[in-house]
């Protein structure tokens, strides 16, 4: 958790929004600026709101047991 107290919401969005472009993950960012509010809160990077993202959105299988 890096971000700096320095750094206001919008510019922490803009951040994460370009990092999501840069790894192709635009899809995960929300159009409704508020919706990533709770990372910045809690102190996290755009990297870090991102990779969390990323990880909540990885296809894990259907739970199904088959193969």
């Amino acid at each position: 958790m890096d971000t700096t107290p320095d750094l206001t919401y919008e510019t922490w969005l803009h951040e994460l929004k370009l990092l999501a472009e840069e790894r192709e993950l635009a899809w995960l960012i929300s159009s409704a600026p508020e919706n990533h509010r709770k990372g910045y809160d809690k102190g996290f990077s755009p990297e870090e709101e991102l990779n969390a993202l990323a990880d909540l959105a990885e296809w894990r299988g259907c739970g199904c047991g088959g193969s």
